[in-house]
């Protein structure tokens, strides 16, 4: 009996064993790969070559500052840059860079008087050939000017249209005392009757 029962359980093992040879035996199926992660995007913003850690003077500064939007520290930093750098190129393009932005700002006489001082101090100062200014601190002024002709069409203009409001309001001044005018000979005369009333009477 027992060696019934071995011999079964061998032979079982046999055939078991005779099945997975051939593949007969169900296989579990693989595992769905993954895909891998995209790779991230590499960041691709572009510094301004004033911004690199290398470039540390205060016209550097003021440049990034500028770039940046923070006009008003640019501002600062310029001035401090013009007064105090030990290279003169240096001195010279923080002064330009002042100049161009006033120019740009200007709103007002004054405002464009004083910008155009620091241009003259610039100007001074500044070798033959130029001291490497950056030409786009005068972008902003230069889209903004408009030429004399246009300037003086805007003159002609503005003086028609007050000449023309002038006249206007004149005419309603002219209206309102005439009515005024014709209010008080309807009063006088009123009165003149009343007057002639008694008198009769």
């Amino acid at each position: 009996m027992k060696n019934t029962i071995v011999g079964n359980a061998a032979r079982g093992l046999c055939l078991a064993l005779v099945f997975l040879a051939c593949g007969c035996v169900a296989k579990k199926p693989p595992a769905p790969s993954v895909p891998p992660p995209p790779p991230q995007a590499a960041a691709t913003a572009v510094a301004s070559p004033a911004c690199e850690p290398t470039r540390n003077s205060l016209y550097d500064q003021g440049v990034c500052a500028y770039d940046s939007g923070e006009v008003k520290r640019a501002m600062g930093l310029w001035r401090i840059a013009s007064n105090t750098d030990p290279d003169a190129a240096v001195r010279q393009k923080a002064l330009f860079a002042m100049a161009g932005v006033k120019l740009a700002q200007a709103n007002t006489e004054a405002e464009m008087a004083a910008a155009m001082e620091l241009f003259d101090v610039w100007n001074k100062g500044t070798p033959p050939g130029g001291s490497g200014e950056d030409p786009r601190f005068l972008l902003s002024a230069l889209k903004n000017l408009k030429p004399a002709a246009t300037l003086k069409e805007q003159k002609a203009t503005l003086e028609r249209e007050c000449a023309k409001k002038l006249a206007e309001r004149e005419e309603h001044v002219r209206k309102s005392i005439q009515q005024q005018v014709r209010a008080l000979e309807t009063i006088h005369q009123q009165i003149q009757e009343k007057k002639k009333g008694l008198i009769n009477n």
